[in-house]
């Protein structure tokens, strides 16, 4: 079956370069539906959707646009307008998946247009700048984007760059042809926050809540994670949350490389998702390379992880706040949540004998809790002191339990 490719370029520029990916695509019995979000000149190659088009769907005109003399204004002003054609082309059925390519401008463009479409759609950005020290992370969002680095800058066609294109347009190609469909198998969905250092617990908690009937979302500790799984629970695609690695959160508060944000557990708590929250992995903040750390901060429990990250000790100040920062979120709750807090360790590591034990220092999460419920008082959270390491299987199991029960209980009227 004929699938539709969006291919998003800016034309003045890349005209060369997409033509011939339009060309791949049509080879293989596709139909590519080129969107123009060039400025400077009209293309020899006609576009499904002209620069005009872009323009006038963010509410202006290319010569409007032109006269600001303000690239960064332009480059906005382009993008929501392909943003807006792109969602209209995927909301009328013209669109199975999208491809881009470009430098900066280019993939700030296409990126951002593949972020406001859904999960699931096949997205492909052949990007020059989406590699070694550039910020990665904007580009992709929460998003399935597939970036691949072209090597040499996207300017003409020679060895490389044929090469590239060719594979950028094959990987779209290739992933709708595959055509997947999720069948709808009916299970009610719970999210599950793990890390590396919490595998024993969330492979356990997978499995338990698979045999009572769910589907188990995981989603790791990175950040970008939790975010995703936020946007799930706000759309109430979620039926629970077992939070068990909200390491985001201490990086969030102090500085670590992979952060939540401010928003971390309103979405949640607003829409009163029953949620376990344990404090797995919450109690390092994650650093880069150890020669890259501050000597002040090496004073400290830490272990050389892997080659790019650091694992730093929450000390008993940093535990505190992490208490209150939780407790402060789930208080408010309009949900049931529970918040599980085992006393022998929060982490593979944080046990007796192991390189982050540290009671002392892991002591302030449970006051900084309570402290955060004498403030907010809650009839809907509670706290559960458990005699329990992190990892152990029976915490997995009274995890489970607890949130099976915070789900049969429901949402309060």
């Amino acid at each position: 079956m004929t699938k539709k490719i969006v291919v998003v370029g800016t034309l003045d520029t890349k005209e060369m370069e997409i033509r011939f990916v339009k060309d791949l695509i049509e080879s293989k019995g596709h139909a590519p539906v080129v969107i123009d979000c060039g400025l400077l000149k009209e293309p020899a190659l006609i576009p499904a959707i002209s620069r005009h088009e872009v323009a006038g769907a963010a509410g202006t005109t290319i010569e409007a646009i032109l006269e600001t003399g303000d690239k960064n204004h332009a480059i906005g002003t382009m993008t929501r307008g392909t943003v807006r054609v792109t969602q209209d082309l995927y909301a009328q059925g013209g669109l199975d998946g999208i491809l881009s390519l470009g430098g900066v401008q280019g993939t700030v463009i296409g990126t951002t247009v593949m972020q406001a479409l859904p999960f699931g759609i096949p997205k492909v950005m052949i990007s020059a700048v989406a590699n070694g020290q550039a910020t990665f992370g904007p580009f992709v969002g929460i998003r399935d984007i597939t970036i691949l680095h072209s090597v040499a800058d996207v300017l003409g066609l020679n060895a490389v760059t044929r090469r590239v294109l060719a594979q950028g347009a094959g990987a779209v190609v290739g992933m709708v042809e595959m055509d997947y469909r999720t069948k709808d198998i009916s299970k009610p969905a719970v999210a599950l926050t793990s890390a590396g250092v919490t595998t024993p617990c969330a492979n356990l908690a997978r499995e338990l809540l698979e045999s009572r009937g769910y589907e188990v979302i995981a989603f790791h500790c990175n950040g970008i994670g939790a975010q995703a799984m936020e946007e799930l629970a706000d759309n109430g695609k979620l039926v629970g949350i077992f939070d068990l690695s909200p390491h985001d959160i201490t990086d969030f508060l102090f500085g670590g490389i992979m952060p939540a944000t401010s928003n971390r557990l309103k979405a949640s708590c607003r829409r009163g998702v029953p949620q376990v929250i344990a404090p797995g992995c919450a109690d390092i903040i994650l650093y880069g390379p150890v020669e890259n750390i501050p000597a002040e901060i090496l004073k400290r429990k830490h272990v050389i992880h892997n080659p790019i990250h650091t694992h730093v000790k929450a000390n008993y100040e940093e535990m505190l706040e992490l208490g209150r920062f939780i407790s402060g979120r789930v208080s408010r709750s309009t949900g049931y949540a529970t918040v599980l807090v085992p006393q022998q360790g929060f982490s593979q590591l944080n046990r007796a004998g192991g390189p982050m034990y540290d009671p002392d220092a892991d002591r302030g999460f449970l006051e900084g809790l309570k402290e955060g419920f004498q403030q907010t008082p809650s009839s809907r959270a509670t706290i559960k002191v458990l005699d329990m390491h992190i990892n152990d299987p029976e915490l997995a199991e009274a995890a489970v339990d607890e949130l099976h029960g915070l789900i049969q209980k429901g949402i309060p009227s």
